[in-house]
């Protein structure tokens, strides 16, 4: 199975770590091609939902993730397909409801909403989507939200909340599989929160030789 990661300009370093975790599993990685527009925070909000058809162009294999580039595997997302049905649409860790902890992020202001970071980590089955989604033209709130997938309750996928552990708002010391600084790491200048996991990150970046 490919990766492919989002990829923020200001922010190589957090794209380059994330990686070169998933790379260390022996998987490839590709980059999310890169669609700006107004009033929103990364060039892979809308594109990311481009990642099944990018994927054909490179490989016939059915399964594909994506994940946003604030993230840092401690696990081999691999071992995911193990446990996927063959009718499900796609896979995502189904966070519940919350309220963040922080009123800001560190580009704006903290927005909450349904179905909020479930579309930070996908894992896509190539061979159930409708070729026909509008991904420029269709609002982000239906992207985000997966009213694209038809059949919604039956055929979204769920994986454990260890894959997509929101470092800042979920607690702390427990054993997870990948940790995603939704509200800034610590590459970040100015720090939104203090947290223990930022040690793995800064490990993880040195244990690869990336400078940042």
């Amino acid at each position: 199975m490919n990766f492919w990661i989002g990829y923020t300009p200001r922010h190589p370093y957090a794209f380059e770590v994330c990686k070169a975790s998933l790379e260390q599993f022996g998987i490839n990685c590709y980059q999310v091609p890169s669609y700006f527009e107004p009033n929103v925070n990364t060039p892979f909000t809308r594109s990311r939902f481009l990642v099944p058809y990018l994927d054909s162009l490179v490989s016939d294999n059915q399964w594909v993730g994506y994940v946003d580039d604030d993230f840092l595997f401690l696990e081999d997302p691999s071992k995911i397909i193990d446990t996927v049905e063959q009718m499900m649409t796609v896979y995502c860790c189904k966070h519940p409801t919350y309220t963040s902890k922080v009123k800001k992020k560190s580009m704006g202001k903290q927005v909450n909403y349904p179905m909020k970071n479930w579309s930070s980590f996908m894992i896509f089955n190539k061979e159930m989507q409708n070729p026909d989604i509008p991904v420029f033209t269709e609002s982000l709130q239906h992207l985000h939200r997966f009213e694209w997938v038809m059949l919604k309750d039956e055929c979204i996928g769920e994986i454990p909340l260890e894959w997509n552990w929101l470092v800042g708002e979920y607690e702390e010391g427990k054993k997870v599989n990948a940790l995603h600084y939704t509200l800034g790491g610590p590459w970040y200048k100015k720090k939104q929160h203090v947290s223990n996991y930022n040690k793995l990150w800064i490990d993880a970046a040195e244990s690869f030789n990336i400078k940042w």
